[in-house]
């Protein structure tokens, strides 16, 4: 296992704002010359995904030597989001232009922002291809992203407790403390949360989903408020070659962070089949 920086250098975000020095703090296990899966991170994770065993990531029951995702055979990579504050430019970052910290300073970023800035990374660590995109929740918010602006440079997708556009984020999701640090340290990511709509200027949803042309293995899960099953279904719908899954759990949102033994085996077993990514098999569907 790794961890270190990558610095893209100087971004022009969707808003116009250029921000200069960007970095972005990193994690990587397994060598660059395995099929590559990028995790995306939730809202109270960071790049630690599988981490040590003194101290192990958010998603190291997922991620690792023999498991869903087999660190055995594929290289795994994750970043803390840009406008995070666990390595990567953000609120807590030092703004060049003042030599202060930027704190509630910092511009506005959008999930676009994110993946394109991630894009850059993974380019400069020489890294033009990954096998899968995976994450849940805001982290899923990333991987559609992914897959509509970047739809040739992976073969499978995996969003996870996510829908099309956000309709019910707000402060009552911001588990990290209430000091003013904590405060403004989470901000952008909420920001970027709230302004999350994939059919943003690009014609509306429907629209949006068909760039996808990777394969989508979607997952809902019961009792989720904040991503109805029944809105998730539709919108994979929408999608050219697609598969949802509906996980049964009393865990609803946060169900992507436990209960593998449920649905990672179908994780596991996509992955395996992860390089038919141009086959046009129909829309199906699958209970769990």
């Amino acid at each position: 296992m790794k961890t270190g920086i990558v610095e893209i250098g100087n971004m022009t975000l969707e808003s116009g704002v250029v921000l200069e020095n960007v970095q972005l703090a990193y994690e990587r296990i397994g060598s660059l010359d395995r099929p590559i899966v990028l995790v995306c991170h939730a809202l109270t994770g960071n790049h630690v995904t599988v981490g040590t065993d003194e101290n192990p990531g958010w998603w190291s029951g997922l991620v690792g030597r023999g498991k869903s995702i087999d660190t055995n055979g594929l290289s795994v990579i994750s970043f803390n989001a840009l406008g995070g504050s666990d390595g990567s430019t953000g609120p807590l970052a030092v703004n060049p232009a003042t030599g202060e910290f930027y704190r509630n300073l910092f511009p506005e970023v959008t999930i676009r922002d994110m993946v394109h800035a991630e894009r850059r990374a993974l380019a400069v660590l020489g890294v033009n291809r990954i096998r899968a995109v995976i994450g849940g929740s805001f982290g899923g918010m990333r991987v559609l992203e992914w897959g509509i602006l970047y739809p040739e440079d992976m073969d499978i997708l995996f969003p996870m407790a996510v829908t099309p556009q956000t309709t019910k984020i707000g402060s009552r999701q911001s588990p990290f403390g209430n000091s003013r640090n904590d405060m403004e340290s989470c901000y952008p990511l909420i920001r970027a949360m709230n302004t999350h709509d994939i059919g943003r200027d690009r014609g509306g949803i429907e629209i949006a989903s068909s760039r996808i042309t990777a394969k989508v293995v979607a997952f809902a899960f019961t009792h989720d408020p904040m991503c109805p099953t029944e809105e998730t279904r539709t919108f994979v719908h929408m999608i050219p070659n697609s598969i949802y899954c509906l996980v049964n759990t009393k865990n609803g949102h946060e169900s992507f962070l436990t209960e593998f033994e449920k649905w990672g085996l179908v994780i596991n077993q996509s992955m395996e089949v992860a390089v038919c990514r141009q086959s046009k098999s129909p829309y199906l569907a699958s209970a769990l």
